[in-house]
């Protein structure tokens, strides 16, 4: 590798430094994929997509802390849901490799086929991870990622208010 990056005359060549930069940055763009706006962005983007006037979701720390308590303790990449006391909505998502924050938002969201607005139920496949992240009434979320002990990714978002509520639909 040395000889392909280094000239003679122990410059580098313009080919080694754009490696480079390629791979830091690209380093740098999967952790970014994981940042609270990152988040937030995916989720309010795909509720302006079913509502234009909907209320924005807005992070929030605490709840941030909760998911990340809950997050330390699936180390072991099971899915279980977390004891929040009915406090907050949850989504879930589990990979046996690396995911991004955005993937794990994205994915729920590509649940949205499966939602019968009219009639306010899943067909056809699971749809509650969709619906909680444009239910118009949760205003507040929080998201958590751990590395799993099998080298999988753990992610979890928890939302305030919960949403999901049996008998009332996402966005009235």
């Amino acid at each position: 590798m040395e000889e392909c990056c280094c000239r003679e005359n122990g410059s580098f060549s313009l080919w080694c430094i754009l490696g480079l930069i390629l791979i830091v940055g690209s380093s740098h763009i999967a952790h970014a994929q994981d940042s609270p706006t990152d988040f937030v962005n995916t989720h309010n983007l795909a509720r302006e997509a079913i509502v234009w006037n909907i209320t924005d979701l807005v992070w929030d720390n605490k709840i941030a802390a909760f998911a990340q308590n809950y997050a330390n303790q699936r180390k072991d990449c099971k899915v279980t849901p977390s004891d929040s006391g009915g406090r907050y909505g949850e989504n879930i998502a589990v990979s046996p490799g690396n995911m991004s924050g955005v993937e794990a938002v994205n994915l729920w969201v590509a649940e949205n086929p499966h939602y019968n607005s009219y009639e306010n139920k899943c067909e056809g496949g699971e749809c509650s991870h969709y619906t909680q992240v444009v239910w118009s009434r949760s205003l507040r979320v929080g998201c958590a990622k751990v590395k799993c002990d099998n080298r999988g990714t753990f992610i979890s978002c928890n939302y305030y208010p919960a949403g999901n509520i049996p008998g009332e639909t996402p966005f009235p």
